[in-house]
């Protein structure tokens, strides 16, 4: 065999091997890379959740901190038939905190995407064991240079950048005047200054309404069947509503004849009140004997010293009563002259008499 049919057969035999190994389970993916993270011997195993892993690959960096941890073994469909999963293998020795998130970033412009775990700090040094999930929730991706250009292009073509012009010109517009910036400036320091002296009085309102808010959501059974009955309330309403602008109508009639009543009786009115001054202040002057008349009224006609000195259920009483009628009648003023009308001492109406008083001191004289 010649020595040019010796380089084919060999460029065959390698050309068969390379092809038939990237047949396997991972393709071209499962050939280790050159200067690939070492593993270990028993590297911690993860199963990260996303929900989009944009144009990520098998054989990606894992890093934690800038370093590299460990590769992407492969990429999958979650059990949920909708979320991606990737596995990574970290270096077998590196601790991933429990609380872990983990983030597809790209290194540069045009650069490589990569997974990076990043820890909160709140893991209290406990760290995840090989088989672990961390949730999408918990996992995002960073915005790649397409979608940064996407959007650009869309704000740029059909976001109305036009229209930036006639907000440019009013700010311009606004701030021609440095006199009213400066005013305006000074009376928002004013106005801040206002609602910091008041932040207890702002707080003590939001905490009453958190408690009100408390209070509704305890009683939302009520509300909620209140606001069932309210439509039914309202058609009772409306077909009661002629009468009730019936009865808004007497109401108001009724507001203009009492108006009216006491507008002419005003002076009667007034009169008869200053006359009540001297049975007033006799009722306050003997307001200490009311007091201590008050308690005979309950144990009426005992006096209260004489309910302590009944024993049982009965007591005797000896009672002396005129029942001659014409006594009584005499006792109420019944048989004398009409009384005579005495105008007060002091305010309206003192030295004179109305004209019923004067017609009854007539038919007294």
């Amino acid at each position: 065999m010649s020595t040019k049919r010796r380089i084919l057969a060999g460029g065959a035999l390698a050309t068969a091997a390379v092809v038939l190994t990237a047949c396997g389970s991972q393709g071209i993916y499962s050939l280790p890379l050159p200067g690939g993270p070492a593993l270990g011997a028993r590297p911690t195993v993860l199963h990260l959740q996303f929900a989009n892993v944009l144009d990520l690959v098998p054989e990606s960096s894992v890093r934690i901190g800038g370093a590299t941890v460990g590769k992407v073994e492969s990429i999958g469909i979650a059990s949920d038939g909708w979320t991606a999963e990737v596995t990574v293998k970290v270096r077998d020795g590196v601790k991933v905190p429990a609380d872990s998130r983990a983030q597809i970033e790209q290194s540069n412009l045009l650069g490589e995407k990569y997974i990076t775990l990043v820890s909160s700090g709140g893991s209290d040094g406990q760290a995840l064991a090989s088989g672990a999930t961390i949730p999408a929730a918990q996992n995002k991706t960073t915005a790649g240079i397409e979608e940064v250009l996407g959007v650009l292009s869309l704000v740029l073509n059909d976001g109305g950048v036009g229209q930036l012009k006639p907000i440019v010109d009013e700010l311009n517009t606004a701030m021609s005047n440095p006199q009213q910036v400066r005013s305006l400036i000074t009376q928002t320091d004013r106005l801040i200054e206002g609602l910091n002296e008041q932040r207890a009085d702002i707080t003590r309102a939001i905490d009453g309404v958190a408690a009100l808010s408390r209070r509704a959501e305890a009683q939302t059974t009520q509300i909620s069947r209140i606001l069932a009955e309210l439509p039914r309330g309202a058609a009772v309403l409306n077909q009661q509503r002629p009468e009730i602008i019936e009865m808004v109508k007497q109401l108001d009639r009724l507001g203009k004849v009492g108006t009216d009543v006491l507008s002419r009786s005003q002076r009667e009115t007034i009169e008869n009140l200053l006359a009540l001054r001297p049975t007033l202040r006799a009722l306050a002057g003997a307001a200490d004997d009311i007091v201590t008349a008050l308690p005979f009224v309950a144990t009426f006609p005992f006096p209260d010293a004489g309910v302590d000195a009944i024993k049982g259920d009965s007591m005797n009483l000896f009672i002396s009563l005129d029942t001659r009628l014409i006594n009584q009648l005499e006792a109420l003023g019944a048989g004398k002259p009409a009384p005579v009308y005495v105008p007060p001492k002091y305010g309206p109406g003192s030295g004179r008499a109305t004209g019923s008083s004067a017609s009854q001191q007539g038919g007294a004289r």
